[in-house]
């Protein structure tokens, strides 16, 4: 469900401010703040103008950049980089960065905001190093997954009630209208119209009919019917 800006082609970053989590022990909020408020100010000047197409190339240039090979060569190049600038608490910030993606750490940016890794994540100032940016990626991307797995199995259970895919169109769009901008231009530019038009439709899969129409010839509900079941396991059902 990859990460599609929903209101305007213009893409703009809002500066974002520190949270709740810690980034690394010792590692002082204020100077995380200011740091994200420094990246975010850059890369709304770099993206400035960009259309939605524009901005997802952008940012999958970043992710591309970002998951870099973790072969010995690339990792001690990566783990030579400093952000800037080099106070103690932003190397503080790098070094446990570095820590995690050498899988001896926890990830550092746990416990931020989605808007606030994803500040990190696209980053190219230098004011976070490409580690932070990796494990701040890392963070959102772990995030979703967890989310999607929760999701996909209320659907699941949805879907096996009603026969509808209604509230999962919901939780989905719900879900993406609270992604930072730059996750949302990983998304098909109709992303959120066309989910928008999959809930007013409310269908039933089991009749093949929108709303509560009943069902329709051919349908799984008219399989069932005609098989005199109530209930069917679906793989054995197409399948036959």
């Amino acid at each position: 469900m990859s990460s599609d800006k929903v209101s305007s082609d213009k893409a703009q970053t809002t500066p974002a401010s520190a949270g709740a989590g810690a980034v690394a022990e010792d590692v002082v909020i204020s100077t995380l703040a200011g740091r994200l408020s420094k990246a975010a100010t850059a890369t709304s000047a770099t993206v400035h103008g960009y259309d939605h197409a524009a901005l997802g190339v952008w940012v999958k240039d970043n992710t591309t950049e970002i998951l870099y090979p973790l072969d010995a060569e690339h990792k001690a190049a990566a783990a030579k980089q400093v952000p800037q600038p080099n106070d103690a608490a932003s190397a503080k910030s790098a070094a446990a960065a570095t820590v995690f993606v050498d899988r001896k750490g926890p990830n550092p940016f746990a416990g931020l905001s989605r808007e606030q890794l994803s500040t990190i994540s696209n980053d190219d100032s230098g004011t976070f190093t490409i580690n932070e940016r990796r494990a701040a990626f890392t963070q959102a991307y772990d995030e979703e997954q967890a989310w999607r797995t929760q999701v996909v199995a209320q659907a699941m259970q949805e879907y096996n009630t009603t026969g509808k895919m209604t509230n999962f169109f919901k939780s989905v769009l719900g879900h993406f209208n609270t992604l930072p901008q730059l996750e949302q231009s990983q998304y098909p530019a109709n992303y959120a119209s066309d989910l928008e038009d999959k809930i007013k439709l409310d269908f039933n899969y089991f009749n093949h009919a929108a709303g509560d129409g009943g069902p329709t010839p051919g349908s799984l509900a008219d399989l069932l019917k005609n098989q005199g079941k109530k209930t069917v396991d679906l793989f054995d059902l197409l399948i036959r």
